[in-house]
């Protein structure tokens, strides 16, 4: 497939490499060690990240993650039709709360090789090595909601972020439990026990491409998906990758680049190849470490997923724009996309802000503020611009020690 370009071997991930059994070692600096493993400031965050709740057992995510998986029905259903089958679970999908349902085989190179203690659960431990013999995995996101992402950076977007991941789990959590009840095996594979990433499984199940901030960018939804995935072997027809344009128009937008606080989001075409995967590959790194000096206003930066252009409320104009974009000849795209990118900034802005309040929380986030707190950082000016000044806020960003 043109937008998923697999260009050599894959090698499965240990999950203790990834960044947040890296935060939860200090390998990342004190100051996230210390964020990651106290009680959060803010009560939604206490109540779906258990290493930062007061008590793990009001964290529903740490309570499903060790709940045991229920036993399998040895009453079997049987299953004629793959085809009919997958409508089925995704139509169940779909009413457990699913926005978004695709199926993919599952893929052994995106499962954890060996799990990490921030997710071992069940008996597991740190190091154990992961064996997850399912052939299918149903990929499945939720829709952020658009009002409360849009107070990025704020308590605000936070909440969004946190609890709508975990209630997404919720879904994931029903839909295994359906499986088993028709008589075969289903893993959920939620934040308390996570054996697979879900990103790249996401995209072989056809769900949208690999944008350039590194995230799955959803045609209808953009990046604004909270993603989760169950793995089977219930027997059901896969999808396959798609092309919407998405490719196309990061190669030419760069906002997410342009606006990235930390400067973490690479500029220019896709020139790195990561595992075998062809793609525009994100300073992990120096993303995780600005989000320590936020604390006391915010702990999870969603800028790239606010300013995306693929990010807006589903409307008869934004439908329009997908429609030219993906139906356009590949060698003509480029000629639809530099003036749906014109019509974007005007109508949203180069650099779109916005402030909003809900329940008793303001994101009390206005162009003349700068929440960035690293002395010097200017990040989040309106006078941001020029590559001293890029350079100077990305210096202060990643060289930041805890």
């Amino acid at each position: 497939m043109r937008t998923v370009k697999i260009v050599g071997p894959q090698e499965r991930v240990d999950e203790r490499d990834t960044p947040h059994p890296r935060m939860q070692r200090g390998e990342l600096g004190q100051r996230l060690l210390r964020l990651r493993t106290s009680p959060s400031k803010d009560p939604f965050r206490r109540i779906v990240r258990s290493s930062n709740a007061t008590d793990r057992r009001n964290c529903l995510t740490w309570v499903m993650g060790n709940t045991p998986d229920g036993a399998v029905n040895p009453e079997r259903t049987e299953v004629p039709d793959p085809v009919a089958m997958a409508k089925r679970i995704k139509g169940v999908a779909r009413f457990l709360g699913a926005d978004v349902v695709g199926i993919t085989y599952l893929d052994q190179a995106y499962v954890y090789s060996h799990r990490s203690g921030d997710s071992a659960s069940r008996g597991e431990k740190d190091g154990d090595e992961v064996k997850l013999p399912h052939r299918y995995a149903i990929c499945l996101g939720t829709a952020g909601d658009y009002n409360m992402y849009r107070a990025n950076p704020s308590r605000i977007s936070d909440a969004e972020y946190s609890v709508g991941s975990a209630l997404t789990c919720v879904i994931g959590f029903n839909l295994a439990a359906y499986i088993r009840e028709m008589g075969y095996p289903a893993m959920a594979h939620d934040s308390g026990h996570n054996d697979v990433n879900p990103i790249p499984l996401a995209l072989m199940a056809g769900l949208g491409e690999l944008g350039r901030n590194g995230l799955l960018i959803n045609e209808k939804y953009g990046p604004g998906l909270h993603l989760f995935v169950v793995t089977t072997d219930l027997p059901l027809a896969v999808d396959h990758p798609v092309d919407v344009g998405v490719e196309d128009f990061c190669r030419s937008c760069e906002k997410c680049a342009r606006l990235c606080p930390s400067h973490s989001i690479p500029f220019g075409d896709k020139k790195e190849v990561h595992n075998g995967v062809e793609r525009w590959r994100i300073n992990v790194d120096s993303c995780y470490k600005l989000r320590a000096f936020h604390a006391d206003q915010w702990e999870v930066c969603q800028t790239c997923v606010v300013v995306c252009c693929y990010y807006k409320r589903d409307t008869w104009w934004h439908s329009l724009a997908l429609w030219l974009v993906k139906g356009t000849p590949i060698p003509l795209r480029q000629l639809v996309v530099k003036p749906l990118l014109w019509v974007d900034d005007l109508i949203w802005g180069k650099e779109p802000h916005y402030r909003v309040r809900w329940l008793d929380y303001d994101s009390a986030y206005t162009p003349e503020e700068k929440p960035c707190k690293v002395p010097g950082c200017v990040a989040h000016s309106p006078s941001w611009k020029g590559k001293k000044a890029r350079g100077r806020a990305r210096q202060i960003a990643v060289q930041a020690k805890g």
